[in-house]
């Protein structure tokens, strides 16, 4: 079956810095893929460069068999891939209805007001606060308001830059739940990138480990939570924390996982 998104051998700098060392993934149509690593290793300049806010320095990106890799991120966006950055980026002085329009920018069919009242339906919290500016909510709503924004260009790939961040469990929780509910109700793939691997794993289908710009493991979710290296490292929870230099990615080499 030909994948949706294919990402294969991509490269991308920073300057005289190389982030990316050929790192290949596939996303299938209404699947929900996953991304683990520690800070510093990579996921969020992947999702950039696939969404258009960077340009690859090689390898390929295609979307539904199209190249897009170095295209520009409004015209990414406008193919059916859309990104909810990190931090969530929504426009703190609109309104959350100002906001959601804002996602439909590329948009000029008559089926807006509905797609919003399906956000509404979906995010019950928006509705009740929904001629309320936008910086006002929590960071849950936030980040509710940033993937229903995205939600209204009608995506067939969304892209999740650590949905989790600065929530709380219970607002964690919701997040990914809403997630499965997107894939469930519109099939729209789903890509993100997330620190939390734990409920990460028991979201997504398939899942891949990026450890210093370069793909360590991939395979099904349900292989890759039952791996001892991915244990140690990722699932290890509060009581037994990453080993010193897990969080700027930096792995200690007598204790390095081998990724066999």
């Amino acid at each position: 079956m030909t994948p949706l998104l294919s990402v294969r051998n991509l490269e991308t700098w920073y300057g005289p810095v190389r982030a990316l060392h050929g790192v290949s993934l596939e996303v299938h149509a209404a699947q929900i893929v996953t991304v683990l690593g520690a800070n510093g290793a990579g996921k969020t300049t992947l999702l950039n460069t696939i969404a258009g806010v960077l340009a690859p320095s090689n390898g390929t990106v295609e979307f539904e068999g199209r190249p897009i890799g170095g295209k520009d991120a409004d015209e990414v966006a406008r193919g059916g891939v859309v990104l909810v950055p990190e931090g969530r980026q929504i426009f703190p002085f609109l309104t959350i209805a100002e906001n959601l329009r804002m996602g439909a920018f590329a948009r000029r069919d008559a089926e807006i007001a509905r797609d919003m009242a399906q956000m509404y339906d979906w995010f019950p919290r928006l509705f009740e606060r929904q001629r309320q500016q936008a910086g006002l909510l929590s960071g849950g709503e936030q980040q509710m308001l940033a993937i229903s924004r995205a939600l209204m260009g009608r995506p067939r790939l969304l892209l999740l830059d650590e949905p989790s961040l600065g929530l709380s469990p219970l607002f964690t929780k919701d997040i990914f739940a809403i997630i499965k509910r997107i894939r469930e109700q519109t099939k729209t793939a789903v890509l993100v990138v997330e620190q939390n691997a734990a409920i990460a794993l028991a979201t997504a289908d398939h899942g891949y480990v990026i450890e210093l710009g370069r793909v360590a493991a991939a395979g099904p979710c349900e292989a890759l939570a039952q791996r001892e290296d991915i244990k140690e490292f990722y699932l290890g929870g509060a009581s037994h924390p990453p080993p010193q230099g897990v969080a700027d990615g930096i792995r200690p080499a007598r204790r390095r996982p081998s990724w066999n």
